[in-house]
């Protein structure tokens, strides 16, 4: 049975199509607040009013599929939402209503789950520094990693595809492989295991900047030799042609070499401490996106 990490957000996060995409590559599934017709005000009005765009968040939606958990933005979690903010002014805190929401549907209980999926933690998802800076006085384990993926969010934001639709698409699709995911979860697991050996959100990000160089660099040597094992192979054939060989046996080495191929055109990494990393990897060959160094405190409240 698996175990997944559940990114909640706001109702307008899925305007920002960057911080989406870097959303879908973080979590395994994304909570949304759906807007619902309230008996106290026209809510398509309110949402459209709001810049929030309820049409677009539905197309969201539809997009994401089972990566998309709804729930009704209805009147007892508006309830909910008027209570925490109060209680922040109380406490003197200048709250990003925006991250209150986040906060309100990562809190609560998770009922019936996907197919197949045995534990789900949710993680509030800061899509800014002002929101993490703001909640970070809470230091909870949800939130120190909520932190960190704020963190890799911004180091992420960085598309090397043009249209940000077309990031989205590429984003979604790879979201859905499971080698990737296998990979994301191994990410989160070290995350904890930072959290357990009191880390900062910065230091864990530096640390994993520089675990995704190493990553990268394991897998460029590793995809050089076995280049130069096909082109060994290749060469073979080629010889073997040359040399008069017989038909048959050139059309069985050529049967070879596509067999070959298949099965190792993709290298088998040994990335060692690196092993967290490797979703950096995937992230950098389909989206251009790369895992920038983190400069510190300072530069994480910028």
């Amino acid at each position: 049975m698996a175990f997944e990490r559940w990114g909640s957000l706001s109702v307008d996060d899925h305007v920002n199509t960057p911080a989406l995409v870097a959303n879908v590559l973080l979590y395994d599934r994304l909570i949304l607040p759906v807007m619902t017709q309230q008996a106290d005000r026209d809510e398509r009005a309110y949402w459209v009013q709001h810049g929030w765009n309820p049409d677009l968040q539905q197309a969201r939606i539809d997009q994401l599929e089972d990566l998309a958990i709804q729930r009704p933005w209805d009147a007892a979690r508006r309830a909910n939402f008027r209570t925490r903010l109060e209680q922040l002014a109380a406490e003197k805190v200048d709250a990003d209503p925006k991250h209150a929401t986040r906060m309100i549907l990562a809190q609560e209980q998770i009922g019936e789950k996907p197919e197949g999926v045995d534990r789900v933690t949710v993680i509030a998802a800061y899509n800014s520094t002002k929101a993490l800076t703001t909640d970070f006085h809470v230091a909870t384990a949800t939130e120190h990693l909520g932190a960190q993926a704020c963190l890799l969010s911004r180091r992420l934001a960085t598309p090397n595809i043009p249209h940000p639709e077309d990031a989205l698409k590429t984003t979604i699709a790879l979201s859905r492989d499971p080698a990737f995911r296998k990979k994301r979860s191994a990410l989160f697991d070290w995350q904890e295991l930072a959290l357990a050996n009191r880390w900062t959100p910065e230091e864990t990000v530096a640390r994993l900047s520089d675990m995704a160089d190493d990553y990268n660099a394991a897998v460029k040597d590793a995809s050089g030799k076995v280049k130069w094992r096909l082109a060994f192979t290749i060469s073979g054939i080629v010889l073997g042609f040359v040399f008069g060989g017989p038909i048959a046996a050139g059309a069985t080495a050529a049967l070879s070499l596509v067999q070959f191929a298949k099965l190792d055109l993709t290298p088998a990494i040994d990335a060692g401490n690196a092993k967290p990393a490797a979703m950096f990897h995937d992230v950098k060959n389909r989206l251009g996106l790369t895992l920038q160094k983190v400069q510190g405190p300072r530069d994480a409240r910028s």
